[in-house]
């Protein structure tokens, strides 16, 4: 019995141990989202350089680092000389605390921890040093200060933006028919063929208004869906059944004040209620509520309200679900509309629409899912935009701007510089009135996230660009 109790003690003081630690969000992706901030389209030929790895390993004992976590960084570091590295219990905090740590301002001191988060920033600052050759003043007067401070206070706050973005980029990309989609990046739809449908001479002359469903596969997943949608076909959508089928991977859960009404999961019907869409298993499909209510959503209204303009005109439709390989989820679905009797000119579209919820991790194998977003809801950190942003009220666009201004101060006369600020004091301007409009909570976190993945967007598309006109990036980034 006694040792029963061992063990039943042992098991539980485990389990506690790692629910207390709070990793915030994945290395990997976290560093894919740096990399491509730092060299952009080059991120992926950079991410194998040992200078790019320093650097990561040095954000990682200063952003992600808790709970004994990270002696192989240390260890890799010294490895490669990097000055002032410190024993891992003068870096080391408990996870609870991590999120306060790591996702405030660069200058933010934890109460209680203050020597330790110092140190980590010390570690990142110095390997920052370790890589770049900043000059005169910066070996004379040391790296808390200049260019080195900014570029390591960039890298922290790119850390804090991967965490509000909360998305594995890998997990998103699929290939629909001959087209490949690249990852999600904040837009619902992605356009194919420069939004050309594929539909072929004789299926234009088609008139029958009886829609074509496929059968399920081997796996029991739901296939293309093809119509001739007319006004006429709108007049007899019925009542909504009390039960319909489950599509494959059901795997519902709710997210309350993250996703409007709460639900990951929607029956998304492959041809629209609104066009007389059946209730059964062959044009049901598992969507997320973003899917559902936002991608499809905005091709469906632009349909509908296309027929009811031109009661006398018909629309070609078809909505064909991606899967790849065995995965009983969908990773999106093509959806091509083809006004008929304008030849396209009213309604002509062919997207590809992404099986995503922002903030939420989904395994597409199964439809399993979890919080990926551990900073929703979170307390004490550094928000991303904040209503009248000042430096007593900081957000995370005011404090990255800083250090912007020191990092390029010899290039704020330029276009590239000029550019990228104008398009960040609008993104800010829209992100800061997010939530003052009437939106609930769950409408304005959806929004704001639009705005973080344009955020990531421009910092993506002008920080590279700058860097390669600094000396001290481009001689060690040739």
């Amino acid at each position: 019995m006694k040792k029963r109790w061992s063990a039943f003690i042992l098991a539980m003081v485990l389990l506690l141990s790692i629910s207390n630690t709070a990793f915030a969000c994945d290395e990997q992706q976290t560093n894919t989202y740096i990399t491509q901030i730092l060299f952009g389209d080059r991120a992926q030929s950079k991410s194998s350089d040992e200078n790019v790895k320093m650097l990561l390993a040095a954000l990682y004992l200063c952003s992600e680092q808790a709970d004994n976590q990270g002696q192989d960084k240390i260890d890799y570091l010294k490895l490669h000389r990097v000055s002032g590295v410190p024993v891992l219990s003068s870096l080391n905090i408990r996870g609870t605390y991590l999120l306060e740590c790591s996702h405030n301002t660069w200058e933010h001191e934890l109460v209680g921890a203050k020597k330790n988060q110092a140190s980590r920033r010390t570690v990142l600052r110095n390997t920052v040093n370790k890589v770049f050759d900043f000059g005169f003043f910066n070996n004379l007067f040391g790296s808390s200060s200049g260019k080195c401070d900014s570029f390591a206070a960039l890298l922290y706050y790119s850390h804090i933006l991967s965490d509000y973005l909360a998305d594995d980029p890998s997990e998103t990309k699929a290939l629909c028919g001959e087209f490949t989609i690249p990852p999600y990046s904040g837009s619902p739809q992605y356009i194919l063929n420069g939004d050309i449908p594929t539909f072929t001479e004789e299926e234009k002359k088609i008139t029958d208004l009886t829609p074509q469903l496929s059968n399920l596969d081997d796996l029991g997943r739901s296939g293309p869906a093809f119509a001739l949608l007319g006004r006429e076909s709108m007049d007899f959508v019925g009542p909504r059944p009390a039960n319909l089928p489950d599509p494959k991977g059901w795997n519902q859960q709710q997210y309350p004040g993250m996703i409007p009404g709460n639900d990951l999961y929607n029956r998304s019907h492959l041809i629209g209620r609104q066009f007389c869409g059946v209730d059964n298993k062959y044009n049901l499909l598992t969507g997320t509520t973003y899917l559902n209510q936002v991608g499809m959503k905005q091709i469906e209204d632009a349909v509908s309200d296309y027929l009811k303009e031109h009661p006398q005109n018909h629309v070609l439709y078809r909505v064909t679900p991606v899967f790849k390989g065995y995965n009983m989820l969908a990773s999106g679905v093509q959806m091509e509309a083809y006004s008929v009797e304008d030849n396209g000119a009213g309604i002509c579209f062919n997207r590809y629409c992404y099986n995503v919820q922002p903030g939420v991790d989904i395994n597409y194998a199964t439809g399993s899912n979890e919080l990926s977003d551990t900073t929703f809801g979170a307390e004490n950190i550094l928000p991303f935009a904040v209503f009248n942003a000042n430096d007593t009220n900081p957000d995370l666009i005011l404090e990255m701007n800083k250090h912007l201004a020191v990092l390029f101060a010899g290039q704020k006369n330029t276009g590239t510089y000029t550019s990228m600020m104008n398009q960040i004091s609008t993104i800010a301007s829209e992100a800061r009135a997010v939530g003052y409009k009437g939106e609930n909570s769950a409408q304005a976190y959806m929004v704001l996230k639009q705005y973080q993945y344009k955020y990531f967007e421009v910092l993506k598309t002008y920080v590279p660009l700058l860097l390669e006109k600094e000396d001290f990036f481009k001689s060690v980034f040739k």
